[in-house]
């Protein structure tokens, strides 16, 4: 099927400059958190197999049919997508872009997929909708069945929290799982710490399961405190508790007691 194509210098059409920046920016990129430095540098690709169609009077850009919205190395391809922008503000400055039906996000090695995107450009927000939302990059990859959202409106506590069986696993071994999980990155997008909360699970490189309640994760001591109906389990050997701590860097678990009196227990096997 043929498509309809646009390519657009930015100098020369500042709306449609507008429209990539945004979309890069918003991007799903846990190790990049700053794509649209560059939009002026270099022409933006818009196509689609059945539309195109800009809006003046409504101030909307919508692409439909295998569309796909290209500059440089970055590419975000959808079923649909959808811009929009105040057309009575002088700079015409995008409000928020959508991004509906087999979502595919990619900025060199980076790749986001999801079944819909939505980002919100003034609190530098956005979603990533399930069922199957997944977020790689060098430094790891991020999953969930409900959504994969990202914040950041505060540049020194960005974060992103992945709800419905959401898993994280970096790029030498260490996964964090759970029902809900919030990773709070730094400036640069590394992740400084991760919580996990319902079904928490850590598993350490070496295969070291360990699930509880809810998890704590700190990325600078390597190390993960879990609390709640704490099970760790090391091949044949089994550990019991109401908390624990696991040094990813040590393979070291060490199951604690509380204030409950409940005694911790274990089957070690020789």
């Amino acid at each position: 099927m043929s498509k309809t194509k646009m390519n657009i210098a930015p100098d020369s059409h500042r709306p449609a400059a507008l429209l990539v920046a945004a979309l890069f920016q918003g991007a799903i990129m846990l190790s990049h958190p700053a794509l649209a430095q560059n939009t002026k540098s270099s022409p933006v690709s818009i196509e689609a197999s059945v539309s195109l169609e800009w809006d003046q009077t409504k101030g909307v850009y919508i692409a439909i049919g295998d569309a796909v919205v290209e500059q440089d190395d970055k590419r975000l391809k959808a079923d649909e997508i959808i811009a929009r922008y105040d057309p009575s503000s002088k700079g015409r400055d995008l409000t928020d872009v959508s991004a509906t039906g087999s979502v595919v996000f990619v900025d060199g090695d980076n790749v986001a997929r999801g079944a819909k995107l939505d980002y919100r450009i003034v609190d530098e927000t956005y979603d990533l909708a399930g069922p199957k939302a997944i977020v790689t990059s060098p430094r790891g990859i991020i999953t969930a069945t409900g959504s994969i959202t990202y914040n950041a409106s505060d540049i020194t506590n960005k974060q992103v929290i992945a709800i419905g069986a959401a898993t994280y696993k970096d790029d030498n071994g260490r996964v964090v799982e759970g029902e809900r999980v919030v990773a709070f990155l730094d400036e640069e997008g590394a992740i400084e710490t991760i919580n996990a909360d319902g079904n928490a699970k850590v598993v350490t490189p070496k295969g070291i399961v360990a699930t509880a309640d809810r998890l704590d994760y700190v990325a600078a001591t390597d190390r993960a405190d879990l609390f709640g109906n704490v099970e760790i389990i090391d091949r044949d050997n089994i550990m019991r508790g109401s908390r624990a701590e696991v040094e990813f860097d040590k393979e070291i678990s060490r199951l604690l007691s509380d204030n409950s009196g409940k005694r911790v227990t274990g089957v070690l096997n020789p």
